[in-house]
Parts: C-alpha cells; structure tokens; sequence
C-alpha cells in the first residue's frame, strides 16, 4: 500500500515538473519572439520603432491606415513619437494580456 502510494506521489511530481519547464520554456521563447518582432520593425536599428517603421511591417490593409496611428498612438506612452523598448514590452511582451484587457474596459465605457 505505501509503495502504491508511493509511486503515485513519484508520479505526480514528475508531471508536475514536466509541466513547470513547459511553462517556463513558453515565456522565454514569447521573450524571444518580442524581441525579434521588435527588431524587425526597427528598420534602422536605432532602437526607437517610429510610426512609419511600425505601419511598414504591421499594415497589411491600406483602409485600416487611421487604426494602425490610433494603435501607436495608444502604444506610445510619453507621446514622443515613437516606441522605445519598454512601451513595446508593455504591449507585446508579458505583460500583453493585461493591458489588452484595460484597454478593453476603456473602450467600453467610453
């Protein structure tokens, strides 16, 4: 009986582990697309994404112009003009989920 139990707790703990490095192999290849995504838009590598680097890669719809400037807009926290590395984090990176949904909550009570 306690080997029983024994080899269920075993298992359980391997699962568990296994789950756990999956985990943690997600955010670092979610890293590593944000990153990579960001220099790709930063075409002259100054580590600035301006409005027209971010429109370049990102519009694929000439109709959706005003959307795509209204996004970076939004995106562009100081207001300066163009998206540092930081301001992409926060709409790209981990924190994506979070600030996608208080935009949500904006819109709507506007």
């Amino acid at each position: 009986m306690i080997t029983k139990t024994l080899k269920t707790g075993i298992f359980i703990i391997a699962v568990t582990s296994f789950s756990f490095v999956g985990a943690q192999e997600k955010v670092a290849d979610k890293k590593h697309k944000s990153e990579k995504m960001f220099l790709q838009l930063d075409k002259n590598s100054d580590n600035l994404i301006t409005l027209e680097e971010f429109k370049s890669l990102m519009m694929k719809d000439e109709s959706k112009k005003e959307r795509y400037e209204n996004r970076f807009t939004e995106l562009d926290s100081d207001k300066n003009g163009t998206l540092d590395r930081e301001e992409y984090k926060v709409a790209f990176g981990d924190n994506r989920k979070k600030q996608t949904s208080s935009i949500k909550v904006e819109n709507k009570k506007e």
